[in-house]
């Protein structure tokens, strides 16, 4: 049996918050600021959340909501974040020169590979409840970095690739 755990403000600490805000400065302007914001913390709440406790959503969601509602305003939440994570418009933030760089350096806990996993994860699933089909641009992305990542395998040592290699995958 699962134990419970309640703690959410671990999972939002001050040191996050800054971390997450941080990496939504090195967009270049609003729109992509946006997306930074939207992408970092869709991928940092979905590595937290994926532990063999059970979680309280209620309180962590609270946390996570209030915090996006301050960042960017009114209209985005946990659930739209989670949202753009399996859009096609998430490729925009994915595909920019600082995104990954940026994001594995202020989150190295949670490597390329990891955004990988956390990424098909959050597609095949909001693609579940929507009843809509898993193909698409995101799919084809995720596809290019393994056999990418699978190509490359060879010539490092085990872990996740550095900023430059996930840049380039």
């Amino acid at each position: 049996m699962k134990r419970k755990s309640y703690f959410s403000h671990i999972l939002l600490d001050d040191s996050a918050r800054e971390k997450l805000l941080a990496v939504m400065m090195y967009g270049n302007n609003r729109e992509q600021a946006v997306g930074f914001f939207r992408a970092a913390i869709g991928l940092y709440y979905l590595s937290k959340i994926m532990v063999e406790d059970e979680l309280d959503f209620k309180a962590i969601d609270k946390a996570f909501n209030r915090f996006i509602f301050d960042t960017i305003g009114r209209g985005h939440s946990i659930t739209s974040t989670l949202q753009f994570l399996g859009s096609r418009k998430v490729l925009w933030v994915l595909e920019s020169k600082s995104f990954i760089p940026t994001f594995l350096n202020y989150f190295s806990d949670i490597p390329f590979s990891k955004m990988q996993i956390l990424l098909s994860v959050n597609l095949s699933v909001s693609k579940k409840i929507s009843s809509i089909p898993v193909d698409g641009p995101l799919k084809e992305w995720l596809l290019k970095q393994n056999t990418v990542d699978q190509q490359a395998q060879p010539d490092r040592d085990e872990g996740s690739p550095s900023a430059g290699e996930a840049q380039t995958a």
